[in-house]
């Protein structure tokens, strides 16, 4: 395999899993919220870790989308190139 097929493949792998991560926090944060729709925690520094943990996973799963797509178009412009 050449190196422009092996950067697509973790490109494509990549994708899946930073979308998971989104998801993830989504659903993690609609689990907290109480009735009026405010987010309820069972103490500070639990607060704290659930911000830092998701906060670190959105900003990953973030770069992890840039660096696939562009690693998906980097394999489109060296084939049709």
């Amino acid at each position: 395999m050449e190196d422009a097929e092996i950067v697509l493949m973790f490109s494509l792998l990549a994708i899946p899993v930073a979308i998971w991560l989104q998801l993830w926090v989504k659903d993690r944060r609609e689990k907290r919220r109480n009735t009026l729709g405010e987010e309820e925690f069972e103490s500070t520094s639990r607060a704290f870790v659930s911000i830092v943990i998701e906060g670190t996973a959105i900003i990953g799963g973030l770069i992890m989308i840039i660096m696939a797509t562009s690693g998906v178009g980097k394999y489109i412009l060296n084939f049709y190139l």
